[in-house]
């Protein structure tokens, strides 16, 4: 599944992930239990540069219509190239 990156309150978006899986946690982490696990090729397609807003708060659209509060928890390349990272779900994720 694809998603799109908004920092908060603007139209332009960051950056589009290219593969992304929703994850829910166990029972340790009850208080935002969902991440995001993303894959894509360019994180920052815009102007900002995510990895240094790593305590503001990003919106995620869903190419299914669905959307969602976000931080950046954790980003990282990988043996390919590719970036990859952990984005935790802020509030409750929509089914």
């Amino acid at each position: 599944m694809k998603a799109t990156l908004y920092q908060n309150k603007q139209t332009d978006p960051v950056t589009t992930l290219d593969d992304v899986q929703v994850v829910e946690m166990n029972d340790n982490h009850s208080a935002a239990p969902v991440r995001i696990l993303y894959k894509t090729q360019s994180l920052n397609s815009g102007k900002s540069m995510i990895e240094l807003g790593r305590d503001e708060k990003f919106m995620l659209k869903f190419d299914d219509g669905r959307s969602c509060d976000v931080l950046l928890q954790h980003s990282s390349l990988d043996m390919q190239g590719n970036y990859v990272g952990v984005l935790r779900v802020l509030g409750d994720f929509p089914n």
